[in-house]
Order: C-alpha cells, then sequence, then structure tokens
C-alpha cells in the first residue's frame, strides 16, 4: 500500500516540484483572503489604528471578489499570448503591490487598492494553474497535483489567521511580501509545458519538457499523445473558437464549468471565511475566544483538504463532490439553527458547540465543492478552448463570489443570519443531487479520453432529445 502511495511520488517528483512552487503563490493570496477575518475584526474597533466603518468593512471584504473579476479578464489575454506557465509567473505582480499597499496603510482607500489586486491575482492564477497542471501532469496523480495547489489557498487563510491576532498589519504584509518574492525568484526557472512547446511547433524542446517531468528516457508515447490532442484541436482564430463553443460537446463543457463554480461560491465560502470572527461573536461565542476559534477551524480545513489529495483520484470526482456537498449543507443547516435558537431566547452558553460544529461541517468545502470545479476545469477543454475555457472559469467564480460576498451583510440585515444561512443550504443540495445524478466521472483518463468521452455523452444526449 504504502509503495503504491509514495511510488508516483519518487518517479514523478518534478511534477510535484512544479505544483509546490505555484502553490507558494496560491498560499499568498491565501494569506490575503485569511487576513480579512482578524483585520476586520481590528479595523472595525473603536480603538483601531485608524478605524473602519461597517460600510467600509463590507467593501473591504468584497473588493477582493471584485478585482478577481478584472482578472478574468487580464489573465486570459495574458495566457493566451505567454502561456500558462508565464501566466502564472506575472500573477505574483499584482500581489507584491498588494502587500506593499497594506504596509503604507493609513486609510481605507489603501486597503480597497490592496484588496483589488489581491483579487485580481486570485482571478488571473484560477484562469492559469489549472491549465498549467493539466498539460504537465500524469493522469494518475492529475486531480492530487491539482489538489495540491488548491489547498495552498487553506493553508494560508489558516497562517493568516494565526498571524493577524499576534501582529501589525506593516509585519504580516512584509512577511507575505517575502514569501511572494521567494515564488516569482523559483519559479522560472521550470519549464514551459509541453502543450505550448507543440502548439509551437518546437517539438524538441517538447521533448525536453516531458523528458524533465516524467524523467524516463523513453517519450515516444507520451509525445504521440501531446501531438494528436494539440493536432485534434486545432483552430486558426478567435472566430473559429467562438464558433467551436456553439458544438455540443464544448457548450455542454461551458455549462458544467459554469454551474460548479456557481456551486462553489454561492454556498457562502467567501462570506463565511471573510467574516468568520465575526459570526462567532454574533454567535456570543464566549468560553474560547473567536480568533482561537477560527484558527481550529482553519487547521481542520487544511486536513480535509489535504485529505482531498489522496481520495480524489482514488474515489473520483463525483464522490468527492457528493461527500463535500452534503456536509456543507448540513454545516449551513446547524449554523442557521445556532442562529434560530439565540432569537427564541435559548441560553448562548449551551448553543456554543452547535455554532463550531457547523463552522467545522463547513470546512468539507476544502473535500470537494473547491477542488472538483477547478479540477474539471483542467480536464474537459480541448486545448484550443483552454484560454477561453480559463476566462469563462475565472470570471464565473469571480462573479458570483462578489455577489455572494457583497450581498451577505445587506441580507443579514434585511432576513437575519439564519435565513441566509439556510439559503446556502438549498443550493448545497442542488450541488449534491448534480454531483450524484449529472456530473461526468473523469478519474485516471488522459485528456484525449476525456474528450471521447465528452463527445459520446454529447452525441447520446443528443439522441435522446431527438427521441423526445
Amino acid at each position: 500500500m504504502a509503495k503504491k502511495i509514495f511510488e508516483p511520488l519518487l518517479q514523478l517528483w518534478p511534477q510535484w516540484f512544479a505544483t509546490l512552487t505555484v502553490a507558494l503563490l496560491t498560499f499568498n493570496i491565501g494569506l490575503a483572503n485569511g487576513w480579512t477575518s482578524p483585520y476586520l475584526a481590528q479595523l472595525t474597533d473603536e480603538n483601531a489604528l485608524f478605524h473602519v466603518t461597517d460600510e467600509e468593512a463590507s467593501w473591504i471584504a468584497s473588493l477582493l471578489p471584485l478585482g478577481r473579476l478584472l482578472g478574468a479578464v487580464f489573465g486570459p489575454l495574458i495566457l493566451e499570448c505567454i502561456g500558462s506557465k508565464m501566466s502564472i509567473l506575472s500573477t505574483g505582480l499584482p500581489m507584491v503591490v498588494s502587500w506593499i499597499c497594506i504596509i503604507f496603510a493609513t486609510s481605507s482607500t489603501w486597503l480597497y487598492i490592496s484588496r483589488i489586486l489581491s483579487g485580481t491575482a486570485m482571478g488571473m492564477i484560477v484562469s492559469s494553474y489549472p491549465l498549467y497542471i493539466g498539460e504537465i501532469s500524469a493522469p494518475s496523480i492529475r486531480g492530487a497535483l491539482v489538489c495540491l495547489i488548491m489547498n495552498g489557498f487553506p493553508v494560508g487563510i489558516f497562517f493568516g489567521n494565526i498571524m493577524g491576532p499576534n501582529m501589525s498589519m506593516m509585519n504580516f504584509s512584509i512577511i507575505s511580501l517575502v514569501m511572494m518574492l521567494c515564488h516569482m525568484v523559483i519559479f522560472p526557472f521550470l519549464p514551459q509545458s509541453p502543450y505550448y512547446y507543440v502548439q509551437h511547433n518546437d517539438t524538441k524542446r517538447a521533448e525536453q519538457a516531458i523528458r524533465w517531468y516524467y524523467r524516463k528516457p523513453d517519450i515516444k508515447n507520451e509525445i504521440e499523445a501531446v501531438e494528436l490532442f494539440v493536432k485534434s484541436t486545432r483552430t486558426m482564430n478567435i472566430r473559429e473558437r467562438l464558433y467551436q463553443m456553439k458544438e455540443p460537446k464544448n457548450r455542454r463543457s461551458f455549462i458544467m464549468m459554469i454551474i460548479l463554480f456557481m456551486f462553489m461560491q454561492m454556498s457562502g465560502l467567501n462570506t463565511i471565511v471573510f467574516y468568520m470572527e465575526i459570526i462567532l461573536k454574533k454567535g456570543k461565542v464566549t468560553s474560547i475566544m473567536p480568533s482561537t476559534v477560527v484558527i481550529v477551524i482553519g487547521a481542520v480545513s487544511i486536513i480535509i483538504g489535504w485529505s482531498s489529495i489522496f481520495a480524489i483520484d482514488r474515489y473520483g470526482r463525483r464522490i468527492l463532490l457528493a461527500i463535500s456537498s452534503l456536509g456543507v449543507m448540513i454545516g449551513t443547516v446547524l449554523l442557521g439553527l445556532h442562529f434560530f435558537l439565540l432569537d427564541y431566547g435559548y441560553d448562548p452558553g449551551n448553543l456554543e458547540w452547535l455554532i463550531i460544529l457547523s463552522l467545522l461541517l463547513f470546512m468539507m468545502m476544502y473535500f470537494g465543492l473547491i477542488p472538483v470545479p477547478v479540477t474539471t476545469l483542467s480536464e474537459i477543454f480541448p486545448s484550443d478552448l483552454k484560454s477561453l475555457a480559463g476566462f469563462f472559469g475565472s470570471i464565473t467564480s469571480a462573479a458570483f463570489a462578489f455577489i455572494a460576498s457583497r450581498t451577505y451583510q445587506p441580507l443579514v440585515d434585511l432576513i437575519s443570519e439564519k435565513y441566509v444561512f439556510w439559503m446556502y443550504a438549498v443550493i448545497l443540495m442542488m450541488s449534491l443531487i448534480y454531483a450524484l445524478t449529472i456530473l461526468p466521472e473523469t478519474k485516471g483518463k488522459t485528456l484525449q479520453e476525456i474528450q471521447d468521452m465528452m463527445t459520446a455523452r454529447s452525441a447520446k444526449k443528443s439522441q435522446q432529445e431527438t427521441r423526445e
């Protein structure tokens, strides 16, 4: 058993190393997300170094998802021009400026700029890294590599929640800036993906890239698979690509991607992570410091996220999404129940376990609801539609994230916390049904096999519609 687990790790170590280097970037963006909960709680305090109002705090929380919309536009354009690897590297630039803004922040305006830039980086990375990993990875570990990068976000959030209560915003930002610079120094030394070289008619460098990433001398099968995949999906211009989107197979892939990102973002991902410490305070948790509870829950999210690395290529995408949707749905139902009982006068001291349990269950988000959509994005599109897929995936995720985070506080003011959380539960029930009935399973398949499967599914669906 141990040999089965560690053999891919040892044989394909360059793929893991490249993934860890990219994960350093998602970890840094996770720090920007984790910054939100402790510092919003501090900045809204009357004794803060510079005070922000609840309205300003709401914008600080929601401008990161709004910035993702900018990243969703710029990211695919950069991806199209310079490829997935260099697109990832360029993501570091807005993050560097973002941390510099917080270092010198003296008002909420500096924080607005920082959050927009952090969001821009997140939008850019979401549109590029799934494609990069999809192109450099073996089918047997592709899902695990995507999950590893995704886990950079919760790990960064966790350390952000630890660092936030214990140091100034300036020191937090200096440490984060140094980490960001480390990524930008290491990553340029990695090869481009072999798909990139084949698309640019550079077979020799494509072979060198495959030898580096796969660590074996005989690469005939791998280079043939890459050339076949690129040749079978090659088009000449944007108009042809837009036309190709209308094909039933590709149209269903885009619809599937949009639905998956909608489930991810509209289930409360950003709102509960950003407002967690405030939610705990409103939930009247007093026996344990809310900041401590946030740290513990962050640690649990890391454990859950890392378990998805081992599970996604062993049990498949569908089962992970279904388990994750069920767990988070139960968590949001219990979270709403907690505030429902508070409204009816129950003793808060007897209910503290309920809100903590509900937030722990919410961290099942990192088991499937977060990694499965991104893994699917890396797999289901032909090579000539990958940049468009990255664009639509990133902008869809960003749009839903902004809607969810910006409407949270107004909805709470309008209908109270309990109904907001129960709204999330309804969305998660839909996600559970979708995972069990519609989502295709791509576990262990090459990119070409996945295209063949999607074509067959589309043809079968068209036949059924014709009969009807």
